[in-house]
């Protein structure tokens, strides 16, 4: 598979997650919310979740467009690059961003007493919790390894 052709499969794929997690965002999860959130803990709970949800969202759209950024270079045959390895770093944080905000958000419904209310709500702010984690550290284990092979691709470069 050439550069161009890989490239082009991961900007189909980052574009379709783009459309999969606006929906997921936008419409899935206020939709379902509606039905559980309103009568367990009240409207002005629901409006707060919704606002949570549509803040968490935003690093990672953002993270998205970066890896737009990333599939151009590769299709630009810049897999290596210094450019790249800055957007996998701050992929990274971004990612961190969002763990910290959901970390806060787990934090706030042991001491608010709300785990004993939903129960199921605080496993999947769990599993996003620990999926923030794993993307973050991911990206930042590639952003260091595409830095060291930029830097022995500079390095080869020169020699030539």
């Amino acid at each position: 598979m050439s550069q161009k052709e890989m490239a082009r499969y991961l900007k189909m794929i980052t574009v379709g997650i783009g459309i999969l997690f606006l929906l997921f965002v936008l419409w899935f999860l206020p939709s379902s919310l509606r039905q559980i959130l309103p009568e367990m803990m009240g409207r002005a709970f629901y409006i707060g979740s919704c606002i949570f949800i549509l803040v968490t969202a935003v690093p990672c759209l953002i993270c998205l467009c970066m890896f737009w950024g990333v599939c151009v270079r590769i299709g630009q045959d810049r897999s290596f690059s210094r450019e790249n390895a800055q957007a996998l770093k701050r992929m990274s944080q971004w990612m961190m961003v969002d763990t910290i905000l959901y970390a806060g958000l787990l934090a706030a419904c042991f001491l608010l007493g709300w785990y004993q209310r939903m129960g199921s709500m605080i496993f999947a702010v769990v599993l996003i919790l620990f999926l923030c984690i794993a993307l973050s550290v991911i990206c930042a284990v590639l952003s260091h390894l595409v830095y060291k092979a930029s830097r022995i691709q500079e390095e080869q470069d020169l020699t030539i």
